[in-house]
Order: structure tokens, then sequence, then C-alpha cells
């Protein structure tokens, strides 16, 4: 295994306990969102010609659109962090396509909670029994949809 390879399972780790943490509690720790964007920046050190200045402009804007989405209140800061962490590994040019990918696997996952919320109950499960994620009241673990669309869009861009 190559040390970049290392660099890239250690960023797909962050975002499976990223997704995981987030169905649990509804957030995700900081330490996850800085070890992601490690896991970039250590990769970064290891790979002739990597575009730094792209893969900076990436997480700089990222982190403008980040804040307008969440002063907005369309999404949360712990998902606004994991975003711009992984814009570290995606770069300008791909920021656009990997947001499209996440946006997609956003709506997928918020559908599939939709139906979930709505046919559990109709199935006989008792709401306060259900796990939080799938009660009406629960927001979108919106990190399970940055991990889709980071596979999604990764799986052709990453070194796996």
């Amino acid at each position: 295994m190559t040390i970049g390879l290392a660099f890239a399972l250690a960023a797909l780790v962050c975002l499976v306990a990223a997704a995981i943490a987030d169905m649990r509690t509804f957030e995700i720790p900081n330490g996850l969102s800085i070890a992601l964007l490690a896991t970039a920046i250590g990769y970064g050190l290891v790979t002739p010609g990597f575009g730094w200045l792209s893969h900076g402009a990436a997480v700089l804007v990222m982190f403008g659109l980040g804040l307008l989405l969440f002063s907005r209140g369309w999404m949360g800061g712990g998902d606004i962090k994991l975003l711009v962490a992984l814009a570290g590994w995606t770069g300008l040019p791909g920021l656009p396509l990997q947001l499209a990918f996440v946006g997609i696997a956003g709506g997928a996952l918020a559908l599939l909670l939709i139906i979930a919320r709505r046919g559990l109950p109709a199935a006989g499960r008792a709401p306060a029994t259900l796990p939080r994620m799938f009660q009406n009241d629960a927001p979108l673990p919106y990190a399970v949809a940055i991990l889709a669309g980071a596979v999604w869009w990764g799986r052709t861009n990453w070194p796996l």
C-alpha cells in the first residue's frame, strides 16, 4: 500500500465515522473534520504535482458557500465543516460535481427518511420506540449524504 492510498483510506474512515456519529447524535465531531482535512494535506505532501492552489481555493470557496448556507439555516455547522474538509480532497475543478453528487444523495436520503418515518409507524412501530433518526421531528443526518456523494465522486477521482 502506498502512503497516498493510506491517506485516502483514512479520509474514507473519517467520512464513515462522521456519518455514523451524525446518525446517532445529529452532531459531527470537529476532530473528524480536522482529521479529514489533515488527510488531504498529507496526501498532497506525498503526491507530486498536487494542485495546492486548486485544493486551497476549493476549501475557501466551500467555506464561503458554507457560511451562506449556515447563515440561512439550510445546513448545520458540522455538515459545513465536513464539506469544507472534503473540498481539500476535491480541488476547485471537481467541487461543482462533488456538491452535485452530495445534493443528489441528500435528496435521496430525505426521500428515504420521509418514507421510513411514515411507513414504520403505519407498520405498527410506536414512534417512541424508533431510533431518533426515524422520528418525524428529527433533523436529516446529512453526513450520510456527504459520505455517499464523496464515494460517488471519489470512485473515479480518488486513488482507491
